[in-house]
């Protein structure tokens, strides 16, 4: 009983532990470089001037 209980919780534990490997290790290969990054800034900062003066000319 004692062996079964130290086994289960060893199990779960290898399984958080590796579950937490690999989101380390591919945690950031989603992320753009920092080119796009700007870009995506600039754009986001012009369509922001222009749906205010889209607001402004009503």
């Amino acid at each position: 009983m004692m062996l079964k209980a130290i086994l289960i919780i060893a199990l779960v534990a290898g399984a958080l532990i590796g579950g937490l490997m690999i989101l380390r290790s591919t945690g950031s290969m989603g992320v753009p470089g920092g080119e796009v990054m700007d870009r995506a800034k600039k754009r986001a900062r012009e369509q922001a001037a222009a749906d205010e003066d889209a607001d402004r000319g009503r």
